[in-house]
Parts: C-alpha cells; structure tokens; sequence
C-alpha cells in the first residue's frame, strides 16, 4: 500500500465537461473519494490532455472512430435522433467498438503512471465496456491489486438487448466473475441479479445515483404560483413518452379549467403534444444541473415517467434530485419497482400506473388539490439527506477500505 493516500485509479468514459447522469455518478465518485484517497481518473475527451477536478489528476484521450462524433443532443430532430438510435444498436449487434484506440491509450498510460506511483485499486465503470476491458488487461500484468466495478445498469440481464450482444454479456460476465472483488449496481434488485451472474466475487454493494447538490429551499420565501406547475427535466426515449400523461391531462383539462402549467425542459423533439393541451406546454432548453435543481424547486410538482416492463431496479437519476428539493413528485410509473416503493417509504409522491390514463388523471386532480390546499406531500430532510451522493459514497469508502487492507 501506499505510504500517502492508497492511489486509486477511476477508470469511465463519462466524467465532465460532458453532462448526464452518469457523469454525474462518476464526478461525485472523485469528488468525495478524493478526500480519503490519491484518485486519477481516465477518461474520454475531445483530444489527449492532463487537468484537474477537485483534487483528482484528470487524463484525457479521445477516440478516432468515426461513430464518435455521432452523439444524442436535445436539439436533435426526429430523423437525427433516429438514425443515432439505429447506428448505436447496429454497432452493438456487430459488437463494434468506438473506443479502441481510447483503451490502448488509457491502458498504456496506466501502466506508465504504475512504474512510479503504485495503484492500490483499480475502478472501472461500465456502460460502454471498454473501461472494464482496461481494468482486466491492466489486471493481467498486476493481479495482486483489487478491482471494484461499477455496473451502473444490467449487462446480460438487460431484456432490451438482442441475442448475440447477450451472448458477448454472457463471456464478459465470466471474466468479470474470476477478476473482480466488488460490484457495484444503482439498485438492489440488479445488485441481486450480478451476485447470482457471479458467485466468485465477495462483495456487492447498492450505491444509488442519488443527488449532489447544497441546494437549500427556502419555502417561506417563495411566493405561491399563479398556476399549479409540473416540471419535467430530461428526454423521452424507447416507450417513455408523455403519451398517457398527456391523454390525462386533456380529459382532465376538459371537464374542469383548472390553471395548470406543464414545462418540460430539455427534451429531444420525439413526441407530439396533442391540440387541446398545447397553451398548457412549454417546451425550455436544457439546463445545467445546478440551475436545473432550482428550477425544480419551482414547480409545484416534479413528473417521473417510467413505462412498466419486465426490467426491475430502475430509479432513473432525476428521481433522487426531484426529491431533494422538498417538491412532491407524480410518479406515472411501475408501481411495483424501486421507485414506487421510494416515493411510498418518504411519503413524498403520488403514483400511478403508467398505462392506466384514469389513475394518471385522478392523481394529478387530488396533487392539484393538495397543492390548492397548501397540504402537499413532500419527503422529511432526513430522508432526504441518505439521497445525497456523499452518504452513497461512503458507503463505497467502506469497501474500498476492506479491500486494501486485505
């Protein structure tokens, strides 16, 4: 071990100037390990360069393939977003890789920094692959040093995949299975599923994405809206789409003329917003987070969309930061996965069944009501604060401690 901090090397393809949630994850990851450990984080970037975040050393590098350059924006158009959609699921069916010269680059760097400051644990976090696939060959030349990786999501338990990519999961799963120590998921019910994909490994920890802000709501200073406001932040992908909630909300809007308000910020142009409903939409630019969690704490209700399926253990980010802000969420949701069952334990939402457009309707009339009524539900500071990113961490502090110290 090292005779200063244990040297820690975090290993994603997604760390900022770029935003998202798993940028998110992985900047709060350096950021609050930084305080007990040396972190030297290995990323992706536009051109090869060294820079800092908080107090972690930063090493860029880029890709040369072509498929790079085509990512998702919010301004996108329908044909745009579609013919990326179509490029990154026919790269994952042949099993093309983006970022090979990325991981050669990130690998031979590793192994250079080694010579002179020793890593005591390597952290790798996937989606793409590719980080893991650093992580393994690095391990192959110093087997003796301990691997954590951060799964985020499912790799061969994902239902939305095709066979073949299941297939390369499968084998990727079991090289992950004879090297790693620990693994980490967003939620319980995925955590369960690599402990059963993987019975060699010893550790598994739940770190939720949670929220990484101070943000502080001064409720006796806000002034009351003139129209009860939903605020949704975010995209609409695959089968989540504001279909339903828009079906609600105009039978709702057409038996009563109630003053409500719905912004929608930061949305790809992928759905259609029904005639009658139009003068209660407003479609905003994307923001950044910081000014994304104040404009959430100016709506008088945050939207969650998430459509049912056979996939279990999905919060989505946005969840943890709607419910930092001390604002009620409606949950149009799977009312029998983790995010219900959040919103029901901190008694801060009010939820409704996806498909169901007469539930979605009554839950937005009785949120209308409570917020009429000055008699919202909103979730207590101290749940609040087991959301927050750094009490996730430490969590991962403890891990990363028994694992050096083997």
């Amino acid at each position: 071990m090292s005779q200063q901090k244990p040297h820690i090397a975090l290993i994603t393809t997604w760390f900022p100037p770029e935003n998202g949630v798993a940028v998110n994850r992985m900047s709060a990851f350096a950021k609050y390990l930084s305080t007990d450990f040396d972190v030297s984080v290995f990323t992706l970037g536009d051109t090869e360069r060294e820079d800092t975040f908080e107090s972690c050393k930063v090493y860029y590098f880029p890709s040369t393939s072509i498929l790079e350059k085509f990512k998702h924006k919010t301004t996108d158009g329908w044909f745009r977003h579609n013919f990326i959609s179509a490029l990154n699921i026919l790269s994952a069916f042949f099993g093309i890789s983006k970022l090979k010269k990325w991981q050669k680059s990130v690998l031979n760097k590793m192994i250079s920094i080694q010579k002179t400051n020793k890593f005591d644990l390597i952290l790798s976090s996937y989606s793409p692959i590719e980080p893991h696939l650093v992580a393994m060959n690095f391990l192959d030349k110093n087997p003796t040093i301990p691997w954590i990786a951060d799964m985020r999501d499912e790799m061969s338990c994902n239902p939305f995949i095709g066979s073949k990519e299941k297939d390369r999961f499968i084998e990727l799963e079991q090289k992950i299975n004879k090297k790693a120590n620990a693994i980490l998921s967003v939620s319980q019910p995925i955590v369960d599923d690599f402990k059963k994909l993987m019975p060699n490994v010893n550790y598994f920890e739940e770190i939720r994405n949670g929220f990484d802000h101070n943000f502080h709501v001064e409720k006796s200073n806000q002034e009351k809206n003139v129209a009860f406001n939903i605020g949704y932040f975010g995209s609409f992908y695959g089968i989540r789409k504001p279909d339903t909630f828009f079906e609600a909300l105009k039978n709702l809007l057409a038996k009563e003329n109630l003053p409500i308000s719905v912004k929608i910020v930061g949305a790809h142009a992928n759905f259609s917003i029904p005639n009658a409903i139009k003068e209660h939409i407003q479609l905003l630019p994307e923001l950044k987070y910081k000014d994304a969690i104040e404009s959430m704490s100016k709506m008088d209700i945050n939207l969650l969309i998430h459509p049912d399926t056979i996939q279990k253990g999905i919060y989505t980010g946005k969840l943890f930061d709607y419910i930092s802000v001390q604002k009620p969420v409606l949950g149009i949701v799977d009312k029998n996965d983790v995010a219900a069952k959040l919103l029901n334990d901190f008694n801060c939402g009010y939820i409704a069944d996806f498909k169901n457009i007469n539930e979605i309707e009554n839950c937005i009339l009785v949120a209308y009501n409570d917020w009429k009524n000055n008699s919202q539900r909103v979730a207590s500071q101290t749940n609040i604060q087991t959301l927050h990113r750094k009490e996730q961490v430490e969590k991962l502090k403890k891990i990363i401690y028994q694992l050096i110290s083997e």
